[in-house]
């Protein structure tokens, strides 16, 4: 039984990960709990494990007297030789476990409790390995699909991508490597520990500080990211080198930045927008790639915002569904409206008169 324990803690504790002390704790505590039926109730089984030899003493201890008043800390000296043959009365003695029925115990009472300490240590090395990486962007494999879910195996534990949590683009098969952000890490649980995304703004900010240094430096900041995933982006930045165009940074020499982040979110368009503290700018820039005439701050307090727009560009300002001028809306927070520019021109030509 010592030889063949010795090498399953071994070949486990190398599989899994875990410290073999971690197995011989388990299996003390186990082997504590399962054994006290075997001996009187309300007995406490002490364990002894020989961590070398693999060899494991379960047994009670008990003093020796003449007359037992309490027959859970006290033997007889008649009964305790049949335990020790040299047992004299004021004596500990030590009754121990049979062996055989010690093994049956070990193989089979104490696997379901040890085997659950063991999982209560592997899930405690992930959370503390991963909970510190929290909202930052990692790797892993597209292992299987659960009830819709996408289990991707990581380098310590399994991570859980659910429906929610992915752009209407993204779409896996086995084997794949992906990118997703670490949303949330759980201390225990039955599954996966650690909830994955690509559907949050956060997912887009971490690709961008993937992808463009001046980002990773502190260079170039990004201001707000307003998103629709699955359609478009829009990534107002400034920079705070007034050498380096923040624009330019993030697309990259023939847009070869802003493409590896575009390809990464399956084909998600993405606006770069400069960020400005003249919201009359900056509302202007966010409705790339309409042109526009006039910004006029309507109502500064609740932050509403009339545009005058080129008649040619009407259409890409406003965006398929609205799409354009939403995004807009989310990145400046204005609630951009588009001004009557008939009944402008009509203003300005009575003007003219």
């Amino acid at each position: 039984m010592a030889e063949d324990l010795l090498a399953t803690i071994k070949q486990i504790s190398k599989e899994r990960g875990v410290q073999s002390e971690v197995f011989f704790s388990a299996i003390k505590e186990a082997l504590q709990i399962v054994s006290r039926k075997y001996f009187d109730p309300g007995t406490d089984p002490q364990v002894e494990i020989n961590e070398e030899r693999g060899d494991i003493l379960v047994f009670i201890t008990k003093i020796v007297v003449k007359d037992v008043n309490d027959p859970l800390m006290e033997i007889s000296w008649k009964e305790a030789l049949q335990f020790d043959s040299k047992a004299k009365e004021g004596d500990e003695i030590k009754i121990y476990l049979p062996g055989e029925t010690l093994g049956r115990i070990a193989a089979q009472s104490a696997k379901q409790i040890i085997l659950q300490k063991i999982l209560k240590a592997e899930q405690q090395k992930i959370y503390n390995k991963y909970v510190p990486l929290t909202g930052t962007l990692v790797s892993g494999e597209i292992r299987r699909v659960e009830n819709g879910n996408f289990i991707i195996g990581m380098d310590m534990g399994e991570a859980i991508l659910p429906p929610k949590e992915l752009s209407p683009r993204d779409y896996f098969e086995r084997g794949d490597i992906i990118k997703f952000l670490i949303k949330r890490v759980f201390p225990e649980g039955k599954g996966p520990l650690i909830l994955a995304s690509r559907y949050m703004n956060d997912f887009v900010l971490e690709l961008v500080r993937k992808e463009v240094p001046e980002v990773a430096e502190g260079i170039v900041k990004v201001y707000a990211i307003a998103r629709e995933p699955g359609i478009k982006s829009k990534i107002a930045v400034y920079s705070t080198d007034k050498s380096v165009d923040p624009v330019g940074a993030i697309v990259g020499m023939n847009g070869n930045r802003v493409l590896a982040i575009t390809k990464e979110l399956r084909g998600e368009r993405i606006d770069v927008i400069a960020w400005s503290n003249s919201p009359e700018r900056f509302i202007a820039s966010a409705l790339t790639p309409g042109e526009v005439v006039k910004v006029f701050l309507a109502d500064k307090t609740d932050q509403v915002a009339e545009v005058t727009l080129k008649d040619e560009s009407l259409s890409a300002a406003i965006g398929k569904k609205g799409v354009n001028i939403r995004l807009a809306s989310k990145l400046t927070k204005w609630d951009i409206q588009i001004a009557n520019r008939n009944a402008e021109r009509t203003a300005e030509n009575q003007k003219k008169l």
